[in-house]
Protein backbone atom coordinates (compact mmCIF):
# COMPACT_ATOMS: atom_id res chain seq x y z
CA UNK A 1 0.00 0.00 0.00
CA UNK A 2 1.20 3.43 -0.39
CA UNK A 3 1.81 6.07 2.08
CA UNK A 4 -1.12 8.18 1.31
CA UNK A 5 -3.48 5.22 2.38
CA UNK A 6 -1.51 4.58 5.37
CA UNK A 7 -2.56 7.85 6.43
CA UNK A 8 -5.41 7.39 5.91
CA UNK A 9 -5.43 4.36 8.00
CA UNK A 10 -3.32 5.29 10.34
CA UNK A 11 -6.08 8.47 11.07
CA UNK A 12 -8.70 6.15 10.95
CA UNK A 13 -7.28 3.91 13.49
CA UNK A 14 -5.62 6.50 16.09
CA UNK A 15 -9.65 8.56 15.43
CA UNK A 16 -10.83 5.11 17.34
CA UNK A 17 -8.23 4.97 19.82
CA UNK A 18 -9.03 8.43 21.00
CA UNK A 19 -12.63 8.33 20.92
CA UNK A 20 -12.25 4.87 23.22
CA UNK A 21 -9.35 6.51 25.47
CA UNK A 22 -12.59 9.61 26.01
CA UNK A 23 -14.90 6.98 26.44
CA UNK A 24 -13.00 4.87 29.15
CA UNK A 25 -12.56 8.26 30.92
CA UNK A 26 -16.54 9.81 30.74
CA UNK A 27 -18.40 7.03 29.59
CA UNK A 28 -22.22 6.88 31.00
CA UNK A 29 -22.02 3.05 31.34
CA UNK A 30 -19.11 1.97 34.03
CA UNK A 31 -19.40 -1.77 33.22
CA UNK A 32 -18.00 -1.25 29.90
CA UNK A 33 -14.61 0.41 30.66
CA UNK A 34 -12.78 -3.10 30.61
CA UNK A 35 -14.04 -3.25 26.88
CA UNK A 36 -13.23 -0.20 25.92
CA UNK A 37 -9.94 -0.55 27.91
CA UNK A 38 -8.99 -4.06 25.36
CA UNK A 39 -10.10 -2.27 22.45
CA UNK A 40 -8.04 0.72 22.88
CA UNK A 41 -5.17 -1.88 23.54
CA UNK A 42 -6.22 -3.85 20.13
CA UNK A 43 -6.32 -0.94 17.91
CA UNK A 44 -3.33 0.51 19.12
CA UNK A 45 -1.45 -2.73 18.63
CA UNK A 46 -2.70 -2.63 15.08
CA UNK A 47 -1.58 1.17 14.79
CA UNK A 48 2.60 0.78 15.87
CA UNK A 49 2.50 -2.53 13.45
CA UNK A 50 1.11 0.05 10.41
CA UNK A 51 3.22 3.31 11.50
CA UNK A 52 6.65 1.25 11.27
CA UNK A 53 6.30 0.61 7.65
CA UNK A 54 7.63 4.64 6.95
CA UNK A 55 9.25 7.38 8.46
CA UNK A 56 6.64 9.88 8.93
CA UNK A 57 7.86 13.67 8.13
CA UNK A 58 6.05 16.46 9.91
CA UNK A 59 3.90 16.87 7.00
CA UNK A 60 2.44 13.49 7.60
CA UNK A 61 1.75 13.81 10.94
CA UNK A 62 -0.29 16.51 10.59
CA UNK A 63 -2.39 15.03 8.25
CA UNK A 64 -2.60 11.72 10.47
CA UNK A 65 -3.60 13.90 13.37
CA UNK A 66 -6.29 16.21 11.07
CA UNK A 67 -7.59 12.63 9.53
CA UNK A 68 -7.98 11.62 13.66
CA UNK A 69 -9.55 14.58 15.09
CA UNK A 70 -12.27 14.26 11.92
CA UNK A 71 -12.94 10.52 12.65
CA UNK A 72 -12.94 11.05 16.07
CA UNK A 73 -15.30 14.21 15.71
CA UNK A 74 -17.53 12.02 13.18
CA UNK A 75 -17.87 8.82 15.75
CA UNK A 76 -18.21 10.40 18.95
CA UNK A 77 -21.02 12.55 17.34
CA UNK A 78 -23.03 9.39 15.51
CA UNK A 79 -22.68 7.31 18.05
CA UNK A 80 -22.11 8.74 21.29
CA UNK A 81 -23.25 12.02 21.54
CA UNK A 82 -24.70 11.72 25.23
CA UNK A 83 -21.18 11.23 26.32
CA UNK A 84 -19.94 14.68 27.77
CA UNK A 85 -16.32 15.37 28.03
CA UNK A 86 -13.92 18.90 27.46
CA UNK A 87 -13.11 19.00 23.73
CA UNK A 88 -9.72 20.87 24.50
CA UNK A 89 -8.53 17.26 26.00
CA UNK A 90 -9.05 15.50 22.48
CA UNK A 91 -5.81 17.33 20.59
CA UNK A 92 -3.39 15.85 23.22
CA UNK A 93 -5.10 13.26 23.52
CA UNK A 94 -4.53 12.51 20.14
CA UNK A 95 -0.60 13.51 20.32
CA UNK A 96 -0.22 11.29 23.41
CA UNK A 97 -1.58 7.94 21.39
CA UNK A 98 0.71 8.96 18.17
CA UNK A 99 3.68 9.17 20.28
CA UNK A 100 2.67 5.45 22.08
CA UNK A 101 2.35 4.66 18.18
CA UNK A 102 5.85 6.17 17.14
CA UNK A 103 4.40 8.60 14.72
Amino acid sequence: MGKNRIIKILGNVIGNIVVHKVLVKYTNRPESINHLTEEVGTYRDNALETAQEFNWSDKDTEEIKQKSMKKFEKDMKKYYNDVKFPIAEVDSIINETMKECNI
